[in-house]
């Protein structure tokens, strides 16, 4: 991704004032009140309570401040800790604390010039528009308001929409840009600017970096701490994501299913461009689901009687003798077992 892609609602405040914003005596003063007993450090129940009046701030004058009386999402608090306090685990120090605070008031921003009727949340044309000025052009079709595009804002959305109206409101945004900001850094740290197309090894090497910036989730979300939230579900947050130590058994993904990534998704190209990439990013996590919820023993590969259950869950029942010939194409390494990129190649062939 070009660095001139990067703006709108994936824009981020300048490095001078990342610089000052630990000097921001409203930052200070915030973080002591919710560090009640002055060990210089909060933990997550405490952060919890500091995003509620966040999120009241963003919601102030908004139907949404009628009605409103829940902090954030766990899954966002999970992200904000795994983003700004990667190294920390079950605390957050102020440094931290406050870039944390500053990146949510430019998201703040953002919001506000997007929720153009001022509802408190955004509804899926709202989303379309940002995206087509945030640089993704599905379709090229001037103002980004096609029906493909709309439909790709509305799967984007649909994503984080965690209470299933329809709609977007502030955390389930916050979220949004969080784990998108992981995919599309990926992108621009390993693909050289001005180049919009990358070939299988190279979309190797993007989703090996997607999977290292995404560690630091997995690393909070199994962390005692986290625990005490009210509702968390550790699987629940992390069922569509990808990191390093996602199964039991790390590996990197095979140069087969990057090719196969790219036959899917590169329109008969041998190469795929950022935003055949940003639909296959969504594609795979819909895919990481549905592995996950085969992989009833969570051992990280699904074996035979999985894949059987999977098979027929999706409308697709096989006799034994089918489900061995089809898992013998795909089981590369001979495990007997079915390990998550033979299943990405396989689904990639399936669903071309």
């Amino acid at each position: 991704m070009s660095s001139e892609r990067k703006r709108g609602i994936f824009s981020e405040p300048d490095t001078a004032a990342k610089r000052l914003c630990t000097t921001s005596p409203e930052y200070r003063n915030a973080f002591a009140v919710f560090d009640r007993d002055g060990s210089g450090n909060i933990d997550i129940t405490e952060l919890n309570q500091a995003l509620l009046a966040v999120r009241r701030s963003v919601e102030t004058g908004t139907p949404h401040a009628v009605y409103f009386t829940q902090p954030f999402h766990t899954k966002v608090l999970l992200w904000l800790a795994a983003r700004f306090a990667a190294d920390t685990y079950g605390t957050i120090g102020f440094p931290e604390f406050a870039e944390m605070m500053q990146y949510l008031e430019r998201l703040k921003d953002i919001f506000a010039q997007i929720d153009t009727d001022r509802t408190g949340d955004l509804s899926v044309a709202e989303l379309s528009r940002a995206l087509k000025l945030s640089g993704f052009n599905v379709t090229g079709f001037p103002g980004g308001g096609d029906a493909l595009s709309m439909a790709i804002a509305e799967k984007i959305g649909r994503a984080y929409d965690e209470d299933r109206n329809g709609v977007l409101t502030f955390d389930e945004f916050v979220q949004l840009r969080l784990e998108w900001d992981c995919y599309l850094n990926a992108w621009a740290s390993h693909v050289p600017a001005g180049m919009n197309n990358i070939h299988p090894q190279q979309l190797l090497t993007v989703l090996d970096a997607v999977k290292r910036s995404l560690e630091p989730v997995g690393g909070w979300a199994m962390h005692p701490t986290m625990s005490g939230l009210q509702g968390f579900d550790p699987y629940s947050c992390l069922n569509t994501l990808f990191y390093n130590s996602m199964f039991q058994r790390e590996r990197s993904f095979l140069l087969r299913t990057a090719e196969l990534l790219i036959v899917k998704f590169g329109s008969g190209s041998a190469a795929i461009n950022f935003e055949q990439f940003c639909m296959m990013m969504d594609w795979l996590k819909e895919q990481k689901s549905k592995f996950v919820a085969a992989d009833t023993d969570r051992s990280g590969s699904m074996d035979m009687n999985e894949f059987a259950t999977a098979f027929a869950a999706s409308g697709l029942p096989l006799p034994m003798n089918s489900l061995l010939e089809v898992a013998c194409r795909y089981d590369q390494d001979r495990s007997g077992s079915l390990e998550f990129d033979e299943f990405l190649q396989m689904m990639a062939e399936m669903n071309a």
